[in-house]
């Protein structure tokens, strides 16, 4: 359907008049959307406004009976003098000017014993001046048995000392339907002894109501909702004065819930209820049509969006114009000429007009001579990253076992390296005799630049350790060379492991790498618990925190870089550690070759063929010492002695040694201990930890304490060929010990002074 360029362009075209105006009608609907919404919030401004003077009024009405409240109490308190009351009562109204008219009224036989009735009454005449009235103070008017006073009576608390009549027509005075806010007169005992009033005429609450009208079919509605009857309705449908004082239930669009609702229908139309609560219990609705709300904005987005539509289409147009002329006719030209190039043959192009076209040409021109240069540097380029890749692979130990003649551990280690060339490494070697390294690394980036830096730091790695550097001093001292010849800001993650292979002890240092999973003889995989220290390369005067622990015969541990965890399926889903986990837990075969091949073909079979963005790749690392060993930890005091001393024969009689050797322990470990005892911690006492290990040829005992740092291979041999009395003192127990003991080594790792005494066992 659109292989010419012509009908291309025309879709072109059609796509561009049809985006410009889905861009339109997306516009239109957000536009007119808040519209509306700020209209409503507009309109909601404006009545809440207007409620609140409503509610205003509510409370100076109430604030009114409460003024009259204070002075009917003042007045029965105080002697009941009738001319200050009255005075008094005439004053409270002029300040309330919304007030009809009011008074105090009490209880029968309470102000006089001899008068049944007794109230003093004021209003407001047609001048607007506040007079009493004295025809309410009368046998002939029964106030008791008024409607409003026996409501305001029976619903008046002294927690809710004021309370509202419901609507009514007052026949003795102004005859005007009004209601009437009461509050309640106590005596000094606390007894109701009568009440205040305040009298609001409907009709000025009606004409105060009809002013809010937002649209002209507006409608409102005043009313009390938890006495359940109707104030004011203006509503154009119904007969408002007949539901004054009447039961909401009356109004056949009111339900409890209207504040929740967006609209409501009511004869064919969709009304939008504006609730708003007063603080009295009564409340106000505003409703308005929602056509005429949103009116003006339909028109308006009507409007811009025709104008908007008829810009479209002259756009439209003229790009296809343009389109026709100046790219069509000049590309039909180009592609008969792109065809020829494609085929390899040297073509000469020649286009006067348009400009860019003729350039074109001339780049075309040029385009053939640099498309046969670009092919043989790509086949030269792709030949060298062949080579970069092999000699990286090459560079990585690939025989396993590496140390065939000790079985004191097994190691394997793989690469599946990605096509780039990538910087993930993994090195292992002995640092001593007893010490073994091994670890695994990613360097950041990819490409040459990440290979160099990989096999710089494998280097490091590998030279610094053979220099006597504590693991914490390794790692810092290969950081900061790292750091001073880092000129492109390059960094690496690493996990270094370095074991004891006689004793199981093992030093961790976690440089931002993966966390490895560690496998003991009795458990399942689980992820070790190290803090990660900041990445190698970052910072050069950073510090590293390094962790030791103990390995057993079978502890396993499996580290590996984040291309093992991040390799995706096609949903772009990385495989993820949890997956890892269960994957190693799953697989029950020791053999660590096994492990890593299971390893790899679970992620092939989650990936599902995805090309591989990163290496792949594992050290597992496995403990296998048969060595025996027991451990004796307490305070360095004399007094333990005795409980050390029963413990290393019991470990001799144990492992049957023979006398000459049990003799040789036994002089060499009361001269370490009792030094450790005097000397390590003056004046505090501290710990003394000491690790016995048995194995084929050898005893070892290593003794730990936190004391003070003392290297005593340091001290200078005495002199035995002198009498005693020439001798200097000190230095004949250590140089004892160093004639008994095979080997004798001393380290001081974090805060303890190591020492490790070797006797050949050979002989047993």
């Amino acid at each position: 359907m659109f292989n010419d360029i012509k009908r291309q362009m025309m879709a072109v075209v059609l796509s561009m008049f049809f985006a410009l105006s889905t861009v339109l009608c997306i516009y239109s609907y957000i536009f007119l959307k808040n519209t509306k919404a700020l209209l409503i919030d507009s309109y909601s401004h404006s009545i809440s406004v207007f409620a609140e003077s409503i509610n205003k009024d509510v409370l100076r009405i109430e604030n009114n009976s409460e003024d009259l409240a204070l002075m009917g109490s003042l007045f029965y308190k105080a002697g009941q003098d009738k001319t200050i009351a009255k005075s008094a009562i005439t004053k409270i109204f002029e300040n309330y000017e919304n007030s009809l008219g009011g008074g105090i009224w009490f209880e029968p036989y309470v102000v006089d014993k001899n008068q049944k009735r007794f109230c003093i009454y004021a209003y407001r005449n047609d001048q607007n001046k506040v007079v009493l009235d004295e025809n309410f103070n009368s046998e002939e008017y029964n106030y008791h048995n008024q409607s409003w006073y026996r409501q305001i009576i029976s619903a008046i608390t002294k927690e809710h000392n004021t309370a509202w009549s419901l609507p009514y027509k007052e026949n003795q005075g102004s005859e005007k339907l009004m209601i009437t806010a009461g509050t309640g007169i106590y005596s000094d005992d606390g007894k109701l002894i009568g009440i205040s009033t305040v009298d609001w005429e409907v009709n000025n609450i009606f004409l105060e109501i009809s002013k809010m009208k937002p649209t002209e079919n507006s409608f409102a509605l005043f009313a009390d909702k938890n006495r359940d009857y109707i104030l004011v309705s203006n509503d154009p449908y119904l007969n408002n004065r007949n539901l004054i004082g009447k039961s909401l239930s009356n109004v056949p669009w009111y339900r409890d819930n209207l504040k929740q609702v967006t609209y409501y229908k009511y004869h064919n139309k969709k009304f939008i209820p504006y609730v708003k609560n007063l603080d009295n219990g009564m409340f106000l609705i505003i409703n308005v049509p929602k056509m005429e709300l949103f009116r003006n904005a339909l028109i308006h987005v009507t409007i811009l969006s025709i104008i908007l539509m008829l810009i479209s289409t002259l756009i439209a147009y003229l790009l296809h114009y343009i389109l026709k002329k100046y790219i069509i006719r000049p590309i039909d030209k180009l592609m008969l000429i792109a065809d020829k190039i494609s085929k390899g043959e040297d073509v000469h192009i020649t286009i006067a007009k348009p400009e860019e076209f003729a350039e074109l040409a001339s780049t075309f021109d040029k385009m053939t001579y640099d498309i046969k240069s670009i092919t043989k540097e790509r086949e030269r380029i792709n030949s060298e990253l062949s080579i970069a890749k092999s000699i990286q692979a090459s560079s990585l130990p690939s025989v396993f076992p590496p140390f065939p003649d000790k079985k004191e551990f097994d190691i394997f280690a793989s690469m599946q390296p990605a096509k780039e060339v990538g910087g993930d490494f993994y090195d292992f070697c002995f640092i001593d005799d007893e010490n073994f390294m091994f670890l695994i690394a990613d360097v950041s980036g990819k490409g040459v630049p990440a290979a160099l830096f990989m096999m710089t730091c494998k280097t490091l790695m590998n030279n610094m350790s053979q220099i006597k550097y504590s693991p914490k001093e390794l790692i810092e001292a290969v950081n900061r060379k790292i750091c001073s010849t880092n000129k492109q800001g390059l960094f690496v993650t690493m996990f270094v492991g370095i074991v004891n292979i006689n004793t199981g002890k093992v030093t961790y240092i976690n440089c931002g790498h993966n966390q490895p999973l560690i496998k003991t003889k009795d458990s399942e995989y689980k992820y070790m618990d190290l803090d990660s220290n900041i990445v190698l390369g970052a910072f050069e005067d950073a510090e590293f925190k390094v962790y030791e622990s103990q390995l057993n015969a079978g502890d396993t541990i499996f580290t590996y870089t984040d291309g093992i965890t991040e390799a995706l399926n096609k949903e772009n889903e990385m495989y993820g550690e949890e997956r890892l986990k269960d994957c190693l837990n799953k697989f029950h075969d020791n053999d660590i070759n096994n492990i890593a091949k299971a390893v790899r073909e679970d992620i092939h079979n989650y990936t599902e063929n995805v090309p591989q963005s990163d290496d792949l790749t594992m050290l597992i690392f496995k403990y296998n010492n048969k060595t025996v060993k027991k451990i004796f930890k307490d305070m360095a005091i004399k007094e333990n002695y005795k409980s050390f001393y029963t413990w290393l024969h019991n470990n001799c009689q144990e492992w049957g040694l023979n006398d000459v050797l049990v003799n040789k322990l036994d002089m060499c470990c009361e001269e370490l201990y009792a030094n450790i005892t005097f000397y390590s911690y003056p004046p505090k006492v501290g710990m003394i930890e000491v690790l016995m290990c048995k194995s084929d040829k050898q005893i070892i005992l290593q003794f730990e304490d936190e004391g003070v740092p003392y290297n005593p291979l340091e001290k200078q041999d005495p002199d035995i060929t002198l009498p005693p009395e020439q001798r200097e003192l000190g230095g004949l127990g250590i140089f004892m010990v160093k004639e008994m003991a095979d080997d004798i080594k001393y380290q001081h790792v974090g805060n303890r002074n190591v020492l490790t005494i070797i006797f050949n066992n050979e002989d047993n």
